[in-house]
């Protein structure tokens, strides 16, 4: 498949977003960049035209339709859009206390991991389809395939992510259009800093973005990273469910604030 040369990343101000912003930073790319923060979309913007890249960013929250179409409406007009990674979100999880999550935090949650990703997929869709070619990626969690008991909310948001990029894909075929999910372990970011508890398997953000890159550039429509923990999240769904819990017991911890993905 053609690599791409116009790349639209969402949360691209933080965390993963940020660094894929900069593995895609070049002479010859043009970079389209979102997030809520305009103060870290400008620094990584800069970075990235320190690469040689043409960046342009804007401020967008993903839970407000009209944004994200706008900003895709005037991406758009300028420029074609080959691929889109939609990675903006957030983490969330039970805290120390044994409370469950609040009904607001529940609803952010899933406003933005979920519907957001879906409100921005929605938006370019139409245009790839248009055009009859086009990559979309969704960044997904392997706590979509095997939920995690102290994020139940922010598991049930990233299965969701995974469901709708496994319809999609088979809806899309006929337009040409590529669909990707990538399936994320731990990594070193915010994320991790409000996990308090192990964290087995965590790689770097620059790791896994120079993994997601290589995939995309080869058409993966699936991507487990890391690969052991995706293979060992995948044995123990054939598990009768005490035992995985029994074995997933030492992995347990709590998130001591609502932090960017």
């Amino acid at each position: 498949m053609n690599l791409p040369d116009n790349i639209a990343i969402t949360g691209a101000s933080s965390g993963l977003g940020a660094t894929l912003a900069l593995e895609y930073a070049m002479p010859g790319k043009n970079l389209f960049i979102s997030a809520r923060s305009q103060q870290g979309l400008e620094r990584v913007g800069r970075e990235c035209r320190k690469r040689g890249a043409e960046v342009v960013w804007r401020q967008v929250d993903i839970t407000k339709a009209d944004e994200v179409e706008n900003w895709i409406t005037e991406i758009e007009s300028a420029a074609k859009i080959d691929l889109l990674i939609a990675n903006a979100g957030i983490f969330t999880g039970h805290g120390g206390d044994g409370n469950l999550q609040s009904a607001d935090e529940l609803s952010d949650l899933i406003k933005t991991n979920l519907i957001g990703t879906m409100t921005t997929v929605n938006a370019i869709a139409p245009y790839m389809q248009a055009r009859g070619c086009g990559h979309i990626a969704m960044i997904s969690s392997l706590a979509g395939v095997q939920p995690l008991a102290d994020a139940p909310a922010y598991s049930a948001s990233k299965a969701g992510i995974t469901s709708y990029s496994d319809a999609l894909r088979e809806y899309m075929i006929d337009y040409g259009v590529t669909i990707s999910v990538i399936l994320l372990g731990h990594m070193e970011t915010a994320q991790t800093k409000a996990h308090i508890g192990p964290l087995p398997g965590i790689i770097s953000a620059q790791k896994a973005a120079r993994i997601i890159h290589s995939a995309l550039d080869r058409g993966k429509t699936y991507v487990g990273i890391p690969k052991s923990m995706h293979l060992l999240v995948r044995l123990q769904r054939l598990l009768p469910w005490r035992l995985r819990a029994l074995i997933n017991r030492p992995q347990r911890f709590h998130v001591e604030k609502s932090k960017d993905d």
